[in-house]
């Protein structure tokens, strides 16, 4: 009887040890997939809102056509003032603004062409980010894995002991 209890109480002190050992492993493991569904939330809105947004949109983009715009305005008005002077017909003055309304649509037409690099940009971003993402949090689920197998294993050579 002694015997049992001398072989018992070391491996009952073992088990426990390492079920606490699992106990605090499996908590710093949901600490990290806390963290890892956090920063891929972060990266996926950051994403979405990059690569789905519309490139005429920006704020730089609407500047750029908001003084093309202005400009427009100011060479009409001068088209305009030097016209009446000039004498030049109002059909002149047509076929001058026609002009600055085409330029005025390969601008945009030009930039609305750099939404697919733009577009291709936010998605090799995103993948690069997402892979980093994995690699950073990969050694530990892999550690956990282990720990896992590892402690049923020590269970089942805990039992074992015990009852041979």
């Amino acid at each position: 009887m002694l015997n049992l209890f001398s072989t018992t109480l070391p491996l009952l002190g073992s088990y426990l040890y390492a079920q606490k050992e699992n106990a605090q492993a499996q908590k710093e493991l949901q600490a990290r997939q806390n963290r890892y569904d956090q920063e891929l939330r972060n990266l996926n809105t950051l994403f979405n809102r990059s690569y789905y947004s519309n490139l005429l949109d920006r704020s730089d983009i609407r500047g750029l056509l908001g003084n093309l715009r202005d400009q427009m305005m100011m060479t009409t008005k001068t088209l305009k003032n030097r016209a009446s002077i000039s004498g030049a017909t109002p059909e002149a003055v047509t076929a001058a603004q026609k002009v600055q309304n085409q330029s005025y649509g390969n601008a945009v037409s030009q930039v609305a062409s750099y939404a697919t690099s733009w577009k291709e940009n936010a998605l090799q971003n995103y993948l690069s980010a997402r892979n980093a993402l994995e690699e950073l949090y990969q050694p530990a689920k892999s550690n956990y894995k282990n720990n896992i197998l590892g402690q049923t294993f020590n269970n089942f050579n805990f039992l074992k002991k015990l009852f041979n």
